[in-house]
């Protein structure tokens, strides 16, 4: 065994270096304590994370805040001299901190530092609220201004900066012809001192193939890329009017209109072609008409996956694609019926309809599809999702229902099992999340409505702890164990022959030790 750990410890360094660059960081720090070989392998690692949280008890006072960031600045300038003195190359570098008041000078040298040592990835993250400093009158601080030195570093790949950082016009002017080797563009909740410094960035930035842009609600009207030659994923967030042309290369597409903007918003994305995956989120007021799915999908004939948020549908839509492998659409409004007629579709997700019962049907459907459900339920209409079910048919494909069941007790109609004279359908799973209240007289209703519903294979309850306390969430599960138990008798009940795999007695013992809002499984075999 010792034998086999020296020649590990003999290997080159930079192959050391690659075993802890496949590590978290709390386990490459462990390696330290290996042997000298790996305490020097981990100390001399160009890979380097600082987090003022790990500096920080759980229970921290307040007033030992400003001590304790002052302690995490000076141990990240310690190490960054380390490596400076050394001529050490830092291949990446993170760094976040909660509370910014007392170092902005000092994270203008950590910056300098570790641009002057080759770095590839940079990471920055701040307070999104800048909390710099305050003027007399008690006014909120500025935001950090990013160093033009970071600008200047040839060998930057990845540039990723959030929260309260003021990119302002001298970075912006310094900027040209610069970042020619930058790859990945991320900007998240940043100040922008000039509403065009973006598309002036991104223009000097011809290698670029990932940008990823969440701003702050009108820092931005409008963005527009051009020529963006090895463009691959766009993200982008908070911006009215979004733009792209002459990307080929282009992949991945999200666009998520700020509803605090109120304001219509445009997207063109017309001339990506080649694009197989579009993530679209609208601010709750986009009406989307059958038209606009018959006229999108033949445009994009490689696209692959389809999602779409929050939005007004048309009563009916139908989505007609060979190519179309996901399809999820969810918390939108509206739609009565969706018929899909996709033959290679994999997995399609319907979640969240408000106040809306839309009925899904598909045609040509593949063997492998498995369909999930998620259905708020407020009036039990075990008619609804006994129809969802059945006309999905679902012994042909793998069917996942949410149940999220969230009804005031009192007004709760009482549910007779023998009402429904058919057998529910049969499906593969149930996540069942109570978001009321229960108690002895709403675990009834409950339990009626899901045995009306269907037949699952397995169930897991979402037991929100912070909404039941954990003895009734205890109790329900109990209570629905014994009421399958006492209708095994009832030649009446299609749960007549369902037997539990699951010692619930187990389960329900090491309950208390679960946290809020645990998940657990129980697996249900049926033989109808």
């Amino acid at each position: 065994m010792e034998e086999a750990e020296d020649k590990l410890s003999n290997l080159p360094k930079f192959i050391l270096h690659n075993i802890l660059s496949r590590l978290i960081s709390e386990e490459a720090a462990r390696t330290s304590v290996l042997s000298k070989t790996w305490l020097d392998t981990w100390y001399t690692f160009p890979c380097l994370c600082f987090c003022d949280l790990d500096f920080m008890n759980e229970i921290q006072p307040t007033e030992d805040i400003p001590r304790k960031s002052k302690d995490f600045i000076e141990y990240v300038k310690s190490r960054l001299l380390w490596f400076w003195d050394r001529r050490l190359a830092i291949k990446e570098f993170y760094f976040a901190i909660l509370d910014l008041r007392c170092v902005p000078n000092d994270l203008d040298l950590c910056l300098k530092l570790v641009v002057e040592s080759g770095v590839e990835i940079l990471s920055i993250c701040l307070p999104k609220d800048g909390s710099i400093s305050q003027d007399e009158k008690g006014r909120g601080g500025e935001c950090y201004v990013l160093p033009k030195g970071v600008i200047e570093v040839k060998s930057l790949t990845k540039l990723m900066l959030e929260g309260g950082i003021r990119v302002d016009q001298a970075f912006m002017n310094h900027s040209i012809n610069k970042f020619f080797s930058l790859r990945e563009l991320h900007l998240l909740h940043v100040l922008l001192e000039d509403k065009q410094a973006i598309e002036r960035l991104i223009s000097c930035c011809p290698l670029i193939e990932v940008i990823i842009l969440m701003l702050l609600s009108g820092s931005m009207k409008c963005l527009s890329m051009h020529g963006l030659q090895k463009l691959k994923t766009v993200y982008v967030d908070g911006i009215k009017e979004v733009y792209i042309d002459e990307a080929s290369s282009l992949k991945s597409l999200y666009y998520c209109h700020d509803h605090r903007l109120n304001t219509p918003f445009k997207i063109d994305f017309i001339h990506c072609k080649y694009l197989k995956e579009l993530l679209l989120c609208f601010n709750g007021t986009t009406i989307i008409t059958e038209k606009w799915f018959v006229e999108l999908l033949p445009k994009f004939p490689f696209l692959e996956t389809l999602e779409i948020w929050h939005c007004i549908l048309s009563d009916t839509i139908n989505i007609s694609s060979v190519q179309l492998k996901y399809l999820k659409v969810s918390d939108c409004s509206n739609l009565k019926e969706a018929k899909i007629d996709a033959p290679n579709l994999l997995s399609c997700g319907f979640d969240r309809f408000n106040g809306s019962k839309p009925i899904i049907s598909f045609l040509n459907m593949s063997t492998q599809l498995q369909v999930r459900l998620s259905i708020l339920v407020d009036d039990f209409d075990v008619f609804y999702v006994r129809e969802v079910l059945q006309n999905i048919k679902p012994q042909n494909v793998f069917i996942s229902l949410s149940l999220s069941i969230f009804h005031n007790y009192v007004d709760a109609p009482k549910l007779e099992l023998l009402d429904i004279p058919s057998p529910p359908p049969s499906i593969k799973h149930m996540d069942l999340s109570i978001l009321s209240e229960i108690n002895e007289t709403f675990n009834s209703d409950i339990v009626d409505f899901l045995l009306l519903c269907c037949v699952p294979e397995t169930i897991s309850w979402d037991l929100d702890t912070c909404i039941n306390p954990i003895h009734s969430s205890k109790a329900f599960i109990e209570f629905f164990y014994e009421t399958l138990r006492r209708r095994k008798d009832d030649t009446k009940c299609w749960w007549r022959d369902a037997r539990s795999t699951t010692n619930y007695g187990t389960m329900l013992e090491s309950l208390p030790n679960f946290p809020a809002q645990s998940n657990i499984t129980s697996r249900l075999y049926l033989d109808l």
